[in-house]
């Protein structure tokens, strides 16, 4: 069986294409480092990177090396659910993935509900605003990702339900002068100081569009938010104290705005919020199937 360190190495060279980058991100020093990849080339039989003087680049042998440990992973993540589920008999546990706009609204209710029905029921719940419970939801580790699933190029393998349709909202305290201006563009929105999470293809390219579509909107957007975070309350606290623009869902800053700390800033466009559920196709147990269907029952 191939080393950890081994793999390690292998997958930070294939993300940095730089040898000394690569060490220092997996915390080892650059001989070490050097001696990992030549033992992954061993193992494979293949040289898996080109040396070049800027850097190393995957061979095609490297590129069929990195996706069977992609594989791996999948079959590894798979293992140890199995197993956790085994040790676990008589205890269903249901697997929840979100993003952080569908917490409090959307998931909380849910699982009180779930818990009613089925007292016995364990439930874990993985917050995160990128891409991670898509694929955690392929590999078996999530039973149902709630999320937003624009930026998902292929959703074949999952069965896909809209739940919610929103508008995004943009919000700042009331001493913010860009509430003078109200309504505003939205392109004076992504110019100012904006805080949110992270930002995926989907919603990158959508405010590129809106800053003009050229290479110096796209230069822009690099630079968007000034700070990333998936914990909304942290970033609508943070709104109410310097002059941030907060984006996101109202129901994210309904508590800060009935109190008077943040107010709406009107806008001239809209944008949209999709927010989705996902499942694995024919993959179907009881507490799954009934939070499927409650999702189901929302009107969108």
């Amino acid at each position: 069986m191939i080393d950890g360190k081994i793999i390690t190495a292998v997958k930070a060279l294939a993300r940095y294409e730089s040898f000394r980058e690569a060490a220092q991100a997996v915390g080892t020093s650059p001989a070490s480092f050097s001696r990992h990849i030549t033992q992954a080339e061993e193992y494979a039989g293949n040289i898996l990177f080109e040396r070049r003087r800027n850097g190393a680049q995957l061979t095609a042998a490297g590129q069929r090396f990195l996706s069977l440990l992609d594989d791996l992973d999948d079959a590894s993540s798979i293992f140890e659910q199995g197993v956790e589920q085994l040790r676990a008999t008589g205890t269903p546990t249901l697997n929840i993935g979100c993003g952080p706009l569908t917490t409090r609204t959307l998931v909380n209710p849910l699982i009180e509900q779930l818990l009613q029905e089925m007292p016995e029921l364990r439930i874990r719940i993985t917050v995160s605003a990128t891409k991670e419970p898509l694929e955690s939801l392929r590999r078996g580790i999530l039973d149902v990702a709630i999320c937003d699933l624009t930026h998902t190029p292929d959703l074949s393998d999952l069965d896909i339900q809209v739940i919610e349709k929103k508008p995004v909202s943009f919000w700042a305290r009331p001493q913010h002068p860009i509430h003078k201006d109200a309504p505003v563009l939205l392109a004076d929105i992504f110019r100012a100081d904006l805080i949110a999470p992270k930002f995926h293809k989907h919603w990158q390219a959508a405010i590129a569009a809106v800053l003009g579509g050229d290479q110096k909107a796209w230069g822009a957007v690099e630079k968007i938010p000034k700070v990333e975070c998936d914990d909304y309350g942290l970033l609508a606290d943070l709104a109410c104290r310097r002059d941030l623009i907060f984006g996101g869902m109202r129901d994210a800053v309904a508590q800060h705005a009935t109190l008077g700390l943040l107010k709406e800033i009107p806008t001239k466009q809209e944008l949209n919020w999709n927010i989705c559920a996902a499942r694995r196709k024919n993959v179907s147990f009881p507490a799954l199937d009934r939070i499927w269907n409650s999702l189901s029952e929302r009107p969108t």
